[in-house]
């Protein structure tokens, strides 16, 4: 008997297929389940890997892990397909200032602008670009401005009584490197800056490895939740370089726009 051939699915049924998976890892975004929506998003694209749908899905939910890289080549991969799609372009904008490409991605964020004026997206994105980029000249220039100061000369005519006042006068030096982090980290994570420091000092403690038991290794969560909270201070650093993150508990559910 000639041997049966096995069934090949149409063009309609993967397309149908596509569509469950993206419909459901967007069911997954939106309970903030990350890594259960790009499972869903792989297997759409294993049907079609150019699928600008589920390219530009799966690049938002890049973003959201904290991925920009390669948030970037879904971006990237779906413009190749369309280049006029107005969310890979977004994409594209949006994971080009998380890696700190804020030239390339203010002309993005424009061309958006050019096309879909109506979206306050690329607008608030072209001004928050912008800002980013001023800043990072400022900084450049504060360091490359050289020091004003000047040696006192030894026939200046200042009455010792006012040098020896002055003198005594306490000195603030600048911050450490160690603080400028710790700084920073407050910024960037808020509340749970106070939780990341707990922890921290708790990995330094003594008494931490002898707690651990077979069952139960309590320094290796202690671990994975610093290495968690360093990750989230890395990501909003990277969406939000310039600026103070405002208190967690005041944060968007989703930093995507809602026409997206």
């Amino acid at each position: 008997m000639p041997r049966k051939k096995p069934k090949v699915d149409t063009i309609e049924e993967i397309e149908q297929n596509i569509k469950l998976f993206c419909d459901q890892s967007k069911n997954h975004m939106k309970s903030r389940e990350y890594e259960k929506a790009l499972i869903g998003y792989n297997q759409a694209l294993e049907l079609n890997s150019t699928d600008i749908n589920a390219l530009v899905s799966r690049s938002k939910c890049y973003l959201l892990l904290g991925e920009a890289s390669k948030a970037l080549v879904d971006a990237e991969t779906a413009l190749n397909e369309d280049k006029n799609n107005i969310r890979a372009i977004y994409q594209k904008a949006e994971a080009l200032y998380y890696l700190g490409q804020f030239e390339q991605s203010l002309m993005y964020f424009h061309r958006g602008a050019r096309a879909r004026p109506e979206l306050n997206s690329f607008r608030l994105g072209v001004q928050k670009t912008q800002e980013a980029i001023e800043n990072t000249i400022g900084v450049k220039n504060n360091n490359n401005k050289p020091s004003t100061s000047k040696a006192k000369k030894s026939n200046d005519n200042t009455p010792k009584s006012q040098m020896n006042s002055s003198s005594a006068r306490p000195i603030r030096g600048k911050p450490t490197k160690l603080e400028l982090e710790r700084r920073n980290a407050r910024k960037l994570l808020g509340e749970l800056c106070v939780d990341k420091e707990y922890l921290e000092n708790l990995l330094k403690h003594p008494d931490l490895i002898r707690a651990d038991t077979n069952t139960e290794n309590i320094s290796t969560y202690v671990k994975e939740a610093v290495d968690f909270l360093n990750k989230r201070q890395e990501f909003w650093r990277q969406q939000r370089p310039c600026n103070a993150l405002p208190n967690q508990k005041n944060l968007p559910m989703d930093a995507m726009p809602r026409w997206f």
